[in-house]
């Protein structure tokens, strides 16, 4: 057996033990998205109340996930070294603490720095949960396994932003802070019911790690064609609410919904996709739906526009973060496989942070249509790379793809 803990905890596990340990690993995963979904809805309307600019509300939302991007080089191959539970622990707890903290401040500024400390808490968790989920796959079918992991994200998608629409009309912000701290807590103890790992031997320095030039060599290509359509879900996420709101349109919650629903049914089938013919075909149909959403978002006047392009953004987005997620760890050695799976989030978080950031001083200045042609541009571009796509993965697309994938 392989000294490392990504084989202890994976492939040398009986089935039923993983099949277990992927349950609990996807309730937990399903309740720590729910946790920040509540916010995806409630907290640019915060922050508009308290006089922020739209280039501030997508600064804020932005500096998550480029905090996130800062620490995932140290989280990566320390998850690598010492176990993927842990991380686990720590990143719920980090959520049920910063949760609680959004209702004590009451400065645009003073989030900005909090929700640094948040971003700390998503670099952890989903680190650890998307290794352990690849540690938990059989061989040959990491897309489908991948799949039904990303179902947890997508479902609390689906939720969490109309239920923190609901709590925010019952109980005001300060009730959607509390919930949103007590589904975090709910990630903790479902993570507490997965097992412990047995320590993994020591490492010489520089041998993972987010920065090796090893792991950069695996996952560059995924990375950047990645880099797409995260950048295509940080606008989304923090201008629909008030793109919505300034074209007349009560449709946040369902947008939300609509987005979630396209993304969790497109996770199976874009996985079996992966599996059977590579990252290159599977990605080329996800593309197109998100260029003709983000179009269709630029002029949308009517709540049918507007919805259809929820749906259309989500069959682009879920379907490519699991189609290449896979590629990621299906190139990856699983001693690398965290420090992989950090640096393939680094760059999706890049670009829902500094992408976010960086149009949302379009917005200000050009408006919002001008905004959202420009992010349905860069799909078009990313076609560019699917030649490529699937060359340096362990395997060839079809049918001989699944008994040359490594372990």
């Amino acid at each position: 057996m392989s000294p490392n803990t990504a084989s202890d905890a994976g492939a040398g596990a009986p089935a039923s033990h993983k099949s277990h340990a992927l349950a609990y690993l996807i309730a937990s995963t399903f309740f720590h998205f729910a946790s920040l979904y509540y916010l995806l809805s409630t907290l640019p309307l915060y922050v508009r109340g308290l006089g922020g600019s739209t280039s501030e509300i997508g600064l804020i939302i932005g500096i998550l996930a480029l905090t996130s991007l800062a620490a995932r080089p140290v989280v990566g191959p320390w998850i690598d070294r010492a176990g993927r539970r842990r991380f686990l622990l720590a990143g719920a707890a980090i959520y049920a603490v910063a949760s609680l903290g959004y209702g004590v401040i009451p400065s645009v500024r003073g989030l900005l720095w909090w929700r640094v400390f948040h971003g700390i808490g998503l670099a952890t968790f989903s680190t650890a949960a998307a290794s352990l989920a690849a540690d938990l796959a059989p061989a040959g079918q990491r897309g489908r396994t991948m799949g039904v992991f990303g179902l947890a994200q997508a479902a609390a998608l689906a939720i969490g932003p109309g239920a923190g629409q609901i709590i925010l009309g019952i109980f005001g912000y300060r009730g959607v802070f509390v919930a949103s701290a007590g589904t975090a807590v709910l990630a903790l103890f479902c993570a507490t019911a997965l097992p412990r790992e047995r320590p993994t031997a020591a490492r010489r320095p520089g041998q993972t790690g987010a920065g090796n030039p090893t792991v950069w060599r695996l996952i560059a290509l995924p990375a950047v064609v990645q880099f797409v359509a995260s950048v295509a879900y940080g606008i989304i996420i923090s201008f629909i609410a008030v793109t919505a709101r300034d074209r007349g349109l009560d449709v946040v919650g369902p947008f939300f919904a609509l987005l979630a629903l396209s993304s969790l049914g497109v996770r199976l089938v874009a996985g079996r996709a992966y599996d059977q013919w590579g990252a290159g075909a599977a990605v080329i149909p996800m593309f197109l739906a998100l260029t003709i959403g983000m179009a269709l978002l630029a002029v949308a006047r009517t709540p049918v526009l507007f919805l259809s392009a929820a749906i259309l953004t989500g069959l682009g987005i879920g379907g490519t973060h699991t189609t290449l997620i896979s590629s990621v760890v299906d190139r990856a050695p699983s001693d690398r496989r965290a420090s992989s799976v950090a640096a393939f989030a680094a760059c999706w978080e890049l670009g829902v942070g500094g992408g976010t950031v960086l149009i949302g001083h379009l917005a200000d200045m050009r408006g919002f249509l001008t905004m959202f042609l420009v992010v349905a541009a860069l799909p078009i571009l990313g076609l560019a790379a699917m030649p490529w796509l699937d060359q340096g993965a362990p395997g060839k697309p079809g049918k001989k793809r699944s008994a040359q994938l490594s372990k």
